[in-house]
């Protein structure tokens, strides 16, 4: 499958529905086409610019004109007439882009797009066409504007797909620029270690403390209690967020629980912290199961007579671990004595899911049927875990994203819009 196809295939339903949703706001705007004075009588068509090998018409022009004076109604005609042109030109040279591209919207998947917008809009497509023709809007323009807006759509995800990843670094400096709002009820319950570095010492003093202050850090990541020799550890008990120096705040932020800060400075010294404990907040608490289990890869009867034989083996004190890596089909699991790890019960099909969220922990499960066979299960631990971490950094990771892809596109587009032939025919 080449490129484009893959593009053109990564259009799911859910992309089609932001699109209707996009459209069926455009209609809107339309139904009051009528209010408007743009044009009202209109003259004999002429082209308004040439674009390559294509061209624009001033009515085209004119009737996009007239749906951005509802958003714009203190605008003059001029400057209206201006945008929409300008609009227009750069629409076609995208579409003529991505064309060459081998970027091609085909009738299937616009009438499937223009169905739910009339859907979307409580109108059968019969019904929609006429509310069109009401509005002085040609269907079969229409049904041109929609393949443009999806070839576009097209074109933007193929280049943001071939821009660079956002660095962890950038996710963490939005984070940080927002702890003090994200986490503004949190309370911490904490630990430090304090290495005194106060303002007025000279720099080889400084430089010594901090150096000091990330060593002792390194030692604490890779030993089990939060303890130096030389510098003590205070409990600072349970700290609301908002009383906290900003430094602090920040660090705070990343950090799960019993995890331990980066190096923290102030204007006394050098702070490190671990995070005992945490309520209220943006946390999101998360089940979390631990489990392991035997497949047996025979969907059938014969699989699960197997299973239940082992299941009786086990019931009699054979070991677990030991039938697993004996029996099992998921031979990933296996060679660990069929243990899974930590994971959400969502992870797993449904009827695996089911039962280790029930089930009684280290109890041996009837056997299961799947879609993979049939599974014997125990599950050992439970826990509940603060998910919010991970859903702030997907949150900030998809808004960095969306900013450096809208000004990417933005820079790439004004690239081949200077590349092309442009010839304006329309005074303004």
């Amino acid at each position: 499958m080449d490129m484009n196809r893959l593009i053109l295939c990564s259009f799911t339903q859910r992309k089609i529905r932001s699109l209707v949703k996009s459209f069926s706001l455009l209609l809107s705007c339309l139904f009051f086409a009528s209010q408007l004075s743009i044009a009202a009588e209109q003259p004999l068509d002429r082209i308004a610019a040439v674009v390559n090998n294509d061209v624009v018409m001033l009515s085209s022009v004119l009737a996009r004109a007239k749906r951005l004076k509802t958003a714009l109604p203190n605008s003059t005609d001029k400057a209206l007439i201006k945008q929409a042109l300008e609009q227009l030109v750069l629409i076609k040279v995208q579409t003529q882009y991505g064309k060459e591209l081998g970027i091609i919207i085909d009738d299937v998947m616009l009438n499937r797009t223009i169905e739910g917008i009339a859907k979307q809009n409580k109108l059968s497509l019969g019904d929609f066409r006429i509310a069109l023709q009401r509005q002085g809007i040609e269907y079969s323009a229409f049904r041109e504007d929609i393949r443009a807006r999806l070839i576009i759509d097209a074109l933007k995800q193929r280049q943001s797909g071939q821009r660079a990843n956002i660095s962890e670094q950038a996710v963490n400096d939005l984070i940080f620029s927002q702890a003090s709002i994200i986490n503004q009820d949190a309370q911490y319950q904490l630990q430090e270690i304090f290495i005194p570095a106060p303002n007025g010492i000279n720099v080889a003093q400084f430089n010594s403390a901090r150096k000091q202050a990330e060593t002792l850090r390194r030692q604490l990541l890779n030993q089990a209690s939060f303890a130096s020799k030389h510098y003590p550890t205070k409990d600072l008990g349970w700290q609301a967020n908002k009383e906290l120096p900003a430094s602090y705040s920040r660090a705070l932020s990343l950090m799960g629980i019993d995890e331990i800060s980066p190096v923290v400075h102030d204007s006394q010294g050098f702070h490190i912290l671990k995070l005992v404990a945490k309520r209220g907040g943006s946390q999101q608490l998360e089940q979390q199961v631990h489990t392991r289990h035997i497949l047996i890869g025979n969907p059938s009867n014969a699989g699960q007579k197997k299973a239940i034989s082992i299941r009786n083996k086990i019931i009699a004190g054979a070991d677990f671990a030991t039938l697993a890596k004996t029996n099992s089909a998921d031979t990933g699991s296996a060679v660990n004595g069929g243990d899974l790890g930590w994971a959400k019960p969502t992870l797993y099909v449904p009827e695996f899911a089911a039962v280790v969220k029930t089930a009684a922990l280290k109890a041996i499960s009837q056997p299961i049927k799947t879609k993979f066979g049939w599974h014997i299960i125990q599950v050992l631990e439970r826990k509940k875990i603060d998910a919010s971490r991970t859903s702030m950094r997907a949150s900030a990771k998809s808004i960095l994203a969306k900013k450096k892809n809208k000004n990417g596109y933005e820079t790439w587009l004004q690239g081949i819009r200077d590349d092309a032939f442009i010839e304006y025919r329309l005074k303004l």
